[in-house]
């Protein structure tokens, strides 16, 4: 931040205190000039002036002085302005919010809940008109002031008080309270009061679910399943989201400009990160067709045996192993660190870099935001290879206002599909949610797969793209390896077709498909060609 941007920040936030110290230290100022004319006692004065504050001084003794005169204004309008704060900000600061917010506020944003999320979306939407309401202040609550945000505090289960908010005509809803339950009764809520509403517009409501499994279950209900004409809600988890995004924005330092022999990726910890991290990165193969190999560093044993219960269908789509100590003898292509505490994940990165000396590749510290210890040190983290990944920031800018070139080509991708089989045509905003996200998924790994193939980034290719068949072929292996692990990690099996009970037959490897579904797979691999070129011109 600059010197004048703090400075400003500074006027604007105690402004009103700098206008009542103004008044006031020039009306002591003219009211001692005017009695030390009548009395050169200056403790005298002094007191005298000071009684003018509490009006208790007749127009006898003012005379006619034009110091004391002044002096009686300026200190009256001191009173009155402090009268005016203690009255708005202290005794009736709620009412007045409520107030102003249903006189001037619409389009505006609602968020639920007061944590460090709300911190990042308020300093994401800048200038946007933001409504802020939780059951309880907390330190977060200065802050938001500072950013000129309207904080309600009450019941949230009470509909009287999210029509406060004027939800009605709000654009955006987020729920980000850290407890799952509250965000989805809030949800509920919300979604009562629009549904009762003569005049609502449609509301995109994003709420946040920690649970990754919850998530899945309640994106099966009728609040989440599809939109309605008022009402579409998008669960969110921090941790899925953020690790996609984040690694398919990064993937030039994840993986070298040429993967032509199976990159060998350190995972340290086995945490949440972890898994989602593997689960992202598992289905890639180089151009000869390698899994990608893996080795996760831990020690607990409970973890390791849950882990591969949880997750043994992996086997199938890459090399995995364990270790319970780093082994500096080995090259790894990248390390991932995953444990759950930005600062100690720092530390562990920078002891890492140590550790392997010149022979340290690029360090991903997976971390939930940013704090003070990041943005001081990220210089010097830079310059030691290790590269903060800050969920928070990534769901910042792809969740929160659902990133235009992903959602468009997701869109596109669909639109492909429905052409191609038009007898199970279905427009987007008729889609449930499972179906949309894995559309946009399908386009975010076309960034995994453009920099295997051609060591470029998505948005940086430039050039007619011409692959040869044995290329898309292998590409294709790849999206059908997505494919599996998107719907497994979505609770399907393999069996007859029912997508009502999470069944697919082609949940199978890629040898055992039909020509028919090997062809659908590199259709997708054409759409993405198509992408590319199209971006070219």
């Amino acid at each position: 931040m600059t010197e004048d941007k703090r400075l400003r920040n500074f006027f604007r936030k105690n402004l009103w205190i700098i206008i009542l110290l103004c008044l006031s230290i020039q009306g002591i100022v003219l009211g001692c000039w005017g009695f030390s004319r009548h009395d050169c006692n200056f403790s005298n004065n002094l007191y005298d002036t000071f009684r003018l504050f509490f009006l208790n001084v007749s127009n006898d003794e003012l005379g006619t002085s034009w110091q004391l005169q002044w002096a009686k204004w300026l200190i009256f309008a001191a009173f009155l302005w402090a009268t005016f704060r203690l009255f708005f900000e202290i005794i009736a600061p709620q009412f007045f919010k409520e107030l102003k917010i249903r006189a001037f506020y619409r389009n505006h944003i609602v968020v639920y809940g007061l944590n460090k999320i709300t911190i990042n979306l308020t300093e994401k939407f800048g200038n946007e008109k933001i409504v802020v309401f939780a059951e309880e202040t907390n330190k977060y609550a200065e802050t938001l002031k500072t950013k000129g945000v309207k904080l309600l505090v009450g019941d949230t289960s009470d509909k009287g008080f999210l029509q406060k908010a004027k939800i009605e005509k709000a654009s955006q809803f987020y729920a980000v309270n850290d407890d799952d339950k509250k965000n989805v009764e809030v949800a509920q809520t919300v979604f009562s009061v629009l549904k009762k509403a003569k005049k609502a517009k449609k509301l995109k409501c994003f709420i946040l679910i920690k649970d990754r499994e919850l998530k899945t279950i309640l994106e099966e209900t009728a609040l989440f399943k599809r939109e309605k004409d008022f009402f579409e809600g998008i669960l969110f988890n921090i941790c899925e989201m953020g690790i996609k995004y984040g690694i398919s924005m990064n993937i030039d330092k994840i993986l070298p400009e040429i993967t032509d022999a199976a990159p060998e990726i350190l995972l340290v910890g086995l945490t949440e990160k972890t898994e989602v991290t593997l689960l992202n990165l598992a289905h890639c193969l180089t151009m000869q067709r390698e899994n990608f190999k893996f080795t996760i560093v831990e020690e607990d044993l409970d973890k390791i045996r849950l882990f591969e219960k949880k997750y043994a269908y992996l086997k199938d789509f890459a090399e995995i192993k364990f270790a319970k100590k780093i082994e500096i003898e080995q090259q790894f292509s990248v390390i991932f660190v995953c444990c759950n505490k930005q600062k100690d994940a720092i530390k562990q990165a920078v002891e890492i870099f140590y550790l392997f000396g010149e022979k340290a590749p690029n360090i991903l510290v997976l971390c939930d935001e940013m704090d003070v210890f990041g943005k001081i040190l990220n210089d010097e983290l830079e310059k030691k290879k290790i590269f903060p990944i800050n969920l928070f920031g990534q769901i910042a800018d792809y969740v929160f206002e659902l990133d235009k070139h992903i959602e468009n080509r997701a869109k596109d991708a669909h639109d492909f599909w429905n052409e191609k089989y038009n007898a199970n045509k279905k427009e987007w905003d008729t889609l449930t949610g499972h179906f949309k996200q894995s559309n946009r998924n399908q386009i975010l790994d076309k960034y995994l797969k453009i920099y295997i193939v051609r060591g470029k980034k998505f948005e940086d290719f430039k050039n007619c793209a011409i692959f040869s068949d044995n290329e898309k072929e292998t590409l294709a292996i790849m999206e059908h390896r997505r494919w599996m692990l998107e719907k497994y990690e979505n609770g399907w099996i393999v069996g007859t077709r029912n997508d009502e009970f999470k069944r697919h037959d082609c949940l199978v490897q890629w040898n055992e498909l039909s020509e028919e579904q090997k062809s659908k797979d590199k259709e997708v691999i054409d759409l993405m060609i198509n992408l590319l070129n199209n971006q070219s011109k």
